[in-house]
């Protein structure tokens, strides 16, 4: 894949100097909003706790309710004589989702138990991301507007859960756990844009492919990332 974008970045540059107007690089601040969706994605779910080693579990952290996300990322994009948009952009990103806790079961040492609890699990993806992609500027003597399609192909650094809940005596439980299970997310991406002067604002959606539960046994296993973007950007050059 590394050969691939690197191939499509030099076409990028070939091509541009060869038959295009106008280039455009610009920086981001990114934020926004993800989630998984999938049959097993879930806006609730259970600890599982051994209070005598001190360890535990979500058992299914693959939560169905947004977490806010963050990034910045740089976006190298031309503009053809006739509208046409081209162009990749390259950075880094925080992404996940959360699920609410209902209930902790667990062994305390003496006893199994199962108590109703309230808290919350945050699974906490970080990601490096290329996005090549391709569309239209209207309006372009004016305010324009630039509406593009592309993909994310996000190389996954590492995946954390982080679970807190509380039972109703009061005692406190927590998870902290590497969640890695694939190390790329493939997802097509349409973007909507708009800029004044050096300063413009972006909004985003993409759709994962990759199943985050890929390889696991028993039971319905597909979860799967969406990610609501929006962002400032600044024109470098």
């Amino acid at each position: 894949m590394k050969k691939v974008l690197l191939l499509f970045a030099f076409s990028f540059l070939i091509y541009s100097n060869s038959y295009s107007q106008k280039t455009e690089l610009r920086v981001s601040l990114d934020s926004g909003l993800s989630s998984f969706t999938g049959k097993s994605a879930e806006s609730s779910s259970f600890l599982n706790v051994n209070s005598q080693f001190n360890s535990g579990y979500t058992n299914n952290p693959y939560g169905s309710k947004n977490v806010l996300t963050y990034g910045v990322s740089v976006n190298l994009k031309r503009v053809t004589k006739v509208n046409l948009i081209y162009g990749i952009g390259f950075g880094y990103e925080n992404t996940g989702s959360k699920t609410s806790i209902s209930s902790v079961s667990g062994y305390d040492g003496e006893n199994h138990f199962s108590d109703p609890a309230s808290g919350k699990t945050i699974v906490s993806i970080n990601t490096i991301n290329a996005n090549p992609f391709i569309g239209y500027r209207f309006n372009a003597n004016k305010l324009p507007i630039d509406l593009v399609a592309g993909f994310d192909f996000a190389n996954i650094l590492n995946t954390k859960e982080c679970g807190d809940a509380t039972v109703s005596n009061g005692n406190n439980y927590t998870t902290s756990l590497d969640r890695k299970t694939i190390s790329t997310d493939f997802r097509p991406r349409i973007q909507i844009s708009t800029d004044y002067k050096k300063f413009g604002v972006y909004l985003g959606y993409s759709f994962g492919l990759s199943n985050y539960k890929e390889g696991y046994n028993g039971g319905t296993n597909e979860a799967y990332s969406k990610i609501l973007r929006f962002g400032i950007t600044y024109l470098v050059l």
